[in-house]
C-alpha cells in the first residue's frame, strides 16, 4: 500500500478549526427544523453540510495529495555486445564469433541473473538495448565500433534504473567515435571488459590508407599514395594493383618482410575521359591471411577538362602573397596571373582589364582592397564576381573595412565598420566539416591542430546565413565560435573566406609535423578547385549524399530543381532509378520546399550502382542526372585485425572493473558481489495529485449541496 500525504497552503491546526467550525455551523442549521424531522435526516444533512462547508474551505487552500509507493530494484549489470564486423573474423586460434556466444552462455553469467538483472545491448557505431537476448539478435554486420558512443549512449538511456556495472564483450578495435576510456570514467560505473580475438600477430596484409587529389584533368598525370601494412609474414610477394572498375591503371609487385611493417607504394594512372572516376587500390590475396576484406580501398575522383585561369589580386607585397602565389604556380593545372596594389591604386603587373577578370575561373583577394585600392577596380571586381565567378578572401591586418563594402554582396562573411587590433590564434576544424574536400589537405585531420598560430582581428567578422563554418578560432586552451574559414555557395554564386593571415607560417613553421609538408599547396589547390567547379549550377541536380556507403547505412539522395532563370521549382517530380546488375530500384524524392527534394533506400547490397534521376514539371522533363556511387568497400573494421587487449585492460584499471579472458568468467559473481553498491535499492516513487485543479472535486462540492437541496425539499424544508 502506498503511503498518503496531504498538504495544504493552510496550517494544519487552521484545517481543524475549520473543520471544527463547518461542523458546528451544520449542527447550528440542523438543530431544529421547520417542519420537524427525524433525528437521522437531520444526521444526515449535518454531515453533509459541514462536510460540503469543509471541502470547500479546503480546495481554498490548493489541497495536494502524494502517494509514495515502495519497491526493491535488483542491481542491473549491462551486457554489452560488439556486432561490427571484425568480430566474425577467424584468428589463428580462435573464431571470434564462436568465442563470443561462448562467453554469453558461460554459467558465470546465469549465476549474476540469479542475483541481478541483466540488460542486454548490441552495438557498432550504434548502441540498441533489447527487451530480450537470443544469440540471433546480433548480426555482426556493424560497419564501425564506436565504444565510446555505447557507454555515452547506456548512461543516458538507463538514467532511472539501479544500474551498476556493464560487462563490455568486445575486441577492443574502436573505429569511430569518441575515446572510449574518457567516456568509460565519465559514466562512473565499474567496466567489466571480456577480450574476444588473438592477440598475437596476424598472417595479414592491409590497405591502410590511400591519398590522391579528389580533382583533376584529363591528361594530367594523378599520383596515388597508398599505404599497406603487413604482419606475419615471410618474405611473400604480392601484386598492388590500381584499378578503374575492370581496366588496370598501374601495377607494382611488393616483397613482404617478417615483422609488422608499413610500405609506401606510389602508384598514379592519367583520365583520359571526363566524369567521376571509382578508383581502386587492391593487394593480391595470400593463403591463410585473416582477412581479405581490407586487401582493397577504394575512393572517387572527378575528372575535369581543361585548366583552371585564376587572377589573383593583392593590396600589397607581402610574405602571404609571395606564399599563395608559389601554391598556385605549384599546381600545373592552374594558370595564374598576379596583380599587386602599388598603393596608388596602380597595379605592379599593368592594368588590370575586365578582360582579364571575365576570362578568370576564380578571383583571389590576398589582403586586398587597401586603402588607396581604385574603387573602379573594386566594382568591377565586384560585377565579375555577381556574374558567377568562384572568389576566395584573404585577410590581411591592412584591409581597408570601409572600401570592401563594396564586394559585400559576393563574400561570405559580413563587413564591420572598421578594423581591430591584431591577436594571435589557432585553427580547430569545425566538426561537421572533418570531411569537407577543402580541408582534405593531409591523410590525417590531426595536422591542423599541429600548426604554428596564424594572425586574425579582435574585431568578429560575423558568418552569413548561407555559410558553411569549415574552421573557427582557437586558444591554446579551448575553442571559440568565431570563424576563421568560411564557404557559401548561393544562387550561382560561390566564395571562400580566410579570415586569418600569416598563412606562410603553415608552411615555414611547420618542420618535423607529419602531413603538414605540403599543407598550403593542398589547401589553396583544394580552395579553387572547389570555387571552380561548377557542376552543382546546373538547374536540376540530383545526387547521392556521398560516394561510398557503409552496408548498414541508408542511401540517401538529395535533389534542387530550379527553372532556366534558377527560381525554385516546388511542384516538381523527381523520380530515380538505382541498378545494379540488372536489378533495378525505384524512388521518388519528397519536396521539402523551395525546390529541394530528398529520399532513401534502405541499406542496399554491397556492390556498385549507377542512378539515374528525373524531373518533372507540368507533364514536361526537365533534366536527367547519371552518375554512381558504391556500397561497401570501406572496409575500416579489418584495418586491424588483433585484438586489443590493452585497451580493455585500461578501461577496467581506471573504472574499477575487471578484464577477463572470454573463456574464464568464473570469477565473476563473486567480483561483482564484493561491490559496495552491487545491492537491492529501496526505490521511492512518488505520485501527486493537485486536489483544487481536478474538475471532480469541485463535483464531489456541488454534489454534497445538491443532495442536501434535495433532502431539503423532500420534506419541505424552510
Amino acid at each position: 500500500m502506498p503511503d498518503l500525504h496531504l498538504t495544504s497552503t493552510y496550517h494544519g491546526i487552521l484545517l481543524l478549526l475549520a473543520a471544527a467550525g463547518a461542523g458546528a455551523l451544520a449542527v447550528l442549521a440542523y438543530r431544529f427544523t421547520v417542519p420537524p424531522v427525524s433525528r437521522v435526516v437531520r444526521t444526515a444533512l449535518m454531515l453533509i453540510r459541514g462536510l460540503g462547508l469543509f471541502l470547500l474551505f479546503l480546495l481554498l487552500g490548493e489541497p495536494l495529495l502524494s502517494l509514495v509507493y515502495h519497491r526493491l530494484d535488483k542491481p542491473v549489470l549491462a551486457v554489452l555486445i560488439d556486432q561490427s564486423k571484425s568480430m566474425t573474423i577467424q584468428d589463428r586460434t580462435v573464431d571470434r564469433k564462436t568465442s563470443l556466444l561462448d562467453a554469453l552462455s558461460a554459467p558465470a553469467l546465469r549465476t549474476v541473473e540469479e542475483q541481478s538483472d541483466l540488460l542486454y545491448g548490441v552495438f557498432d557505431t550504434k548502441l540498441h538495448l533489447l527487451k530480450s537476448f537470443a544469440n540471433d539478435s546480433i548480426s555482426f554486420n556493424g560497419e564501425g565500433t564506436d565504444i565510446g558512443g555505447a557507454l555515452k549512449q547506456l548512461k543516458e538511456q538507463t538514467a532511472e534504473r539501479n544500474l551498476q556495472g556493464v560487462l563490455l564483450i568486445t575486441d577492443g578495435n574502436a573505429t569511430t567515435g569518441s575515446s572510449p576510456l574518457f567516456e568509460a570514467e565519465e559514466a562512473g560505473l565499474p567496466v567489466f571488459t571480456v577480450g574476444i580475438g588473438d592477440t598475437s600477430e596476424p598472417h595479414d596484409v592491409v590497405v591502410q590508407k590511400v591519398l590522391a587529389n579528389t580533382i583533376t584533368y584529363v591528361g594530367n598525370n594523378v599520383p596515388v599514395n597508398a599505404t599497406l601494412k603487413s604482419s606475419g609474414m615471410n618474405n611473400e610477394r604480392v601484386e598492388v594493383t590500381l584499378l578503374d572498375g575492370g581496366k588496370t591503371l598501374d601495377r607494382k609487385t611488393l616483397l613482404l618482410e617478417p615483422g609488422t611493417r608499413e610500405y609506401a607504394v606510389p602508384l598514379s594512372f592519367v583520365p583520359d575521359v571526363d566524369g567521376m572516376r571509382k578508383i581502386t587500390v587492391e593487394v593480391s590475396q595470400l593463403p591463410g591471411e585473416v582477412s581479405t576484406q581490407n586487401n582493397r580501398s577504394s575512393f572517387y575522383v572527378k575528372v575535369l577538362k581543361s585548366k583552371m585561369r585564376v587572377v589573383m589580386i593583392a593590396g600589397a607585397p607581402s610574405a602571404d602573397v609571395a606564399a599563395i602565389r608559389r601554391a598556385l604556380q605549384d599546381d600545373s593545372n592552374v594558370e595564374v596571373k598576379t596583380f599587386i596594389d602599388r598603393g596608388n591604386g596602380q597595379f605592379y603587373e599593368g592594368v588590370l582589364t575586365d578582360q582579364e577578370l571575365r576570362a578568370a575561373e576564380c578571383i583571389i583577394l590576398a589582403g586586398y582592397p587597401g586603402s588607396k585600392s581604385s574603387t573602379a577596380t573594386l566594382q568591377a571586381v565586384a560585377n565579375t564576381a555577381e556574374s558567377g565567378k568562384g572568389i576566395l578572401f584573404v585577410l590581411s591586418r591592412t584591409v581597408d573595412f570601409r572600401k570592401l563594402q563594396i564586394l559585400q554582396a559576393v563574400l561570405p562573411f559580413t563587413i564591420p565598420a572598421k578594423g581591430g587590433e591584431e591577436t594571435q590564434t589557432f585553427l580547430a576544424v569545425s566538426e561537421g566539416q572533418r570531411n569537407n574536400p577543402i580541408l582534405r589537405v593531409s591523410s590525417s585531420l590531426d595536422v591542423w591542430s599541429k600548426l604554428p598560430p596564424s594572425f586574425t582581428l579582435d574585431e568578429p567578422l560575423r558568418a552569413k546565413p548561407e555559410d558553411i563554418v569549415l574552421a573557427t578560432a582557437r586558444t591554446q586552451s579551448s575553442a571559440s565560435t568565431e570563424p576563421l574559414m568560411l564557404s557559401r555557395n548561393v544562387n550561382r554564386s560561390k566564395s571562400l573566406a580566410f579570415l586569418c593571415y600569416g598563412l606562410w607560417r603553415w608552411k615555414s613553421y611547420s618542420e618535423g609535423i607529419p602531413g603538414a609538408e605540403r599543407i598550403l599547396e593542398n589547401l589553396i589547390s583544394n580552395s579553387v578547385r572547389w570555387l571552380v567547379t561548377h557542376d552543382d549550377e546546373k538547374p536540376v541536380q540530383v545526387r547521392p549524399s556521398k560516394e561510398i556507403f557503409a552496408g548498414s547505412d541508408p542511401v540517401e539522395f538529395t535533389a534542387q530543381v530550379y527553372d532556366e532563370n534558377y527560381r525554385p521549382i516546388d511542384d516538381a517530380e523527381v523520380s530515380l532509378s538505382v541498378s545494379q546488375k540488372g536489378h533495378v530500384s525505384q524512388l521518388t524524392l519528397t519536396s521539402l520546399g523551395n525546390g529541394r527534394f530528398e529520399g532513401a533506400f534502405d541499406p542496399l547490397p554491397e556492390g556498385d550502382y549507377t542512378y539515374s534521376g528525373r524531373a518533372t514539371a507540368g507533364g514536361r522533363q526537365l533534366s536527367e542526372e547519371r552518375g554512381s556511387f558504391s556500397v561497401g568497400g570501406l572496409n575500416v573494421e579489418f584495418q586491424e585485425t588483433r585484438a586489443n587487449k590493452l585497451l580493455l585492460q585500461q578501461i577496467a584499471a581506471r573504472t574499477g572493473g575487471r578484464y577477463f579472458e572470454s573463456n574464464d568468467l568464473q570469477q565473476l559473481p563473486r567480483v561483482l558481489a564484493s561491490l559496495p553498491n552491487f545491492r537491492l535499492r529501496d526505490v521511492s516513487v512518488a505520485r501527486q495529485f493537485e486536489l483544487w485543479n481536478r474538475p471532480w472535486m469541485l463535483g464531489v462540492v456541488v454534489a454534497l449541496f445538491a443532495v442536501e437541496w434535495f433532502l431539503r425539499k423532500k420534506y419541505g424544508m424552510l
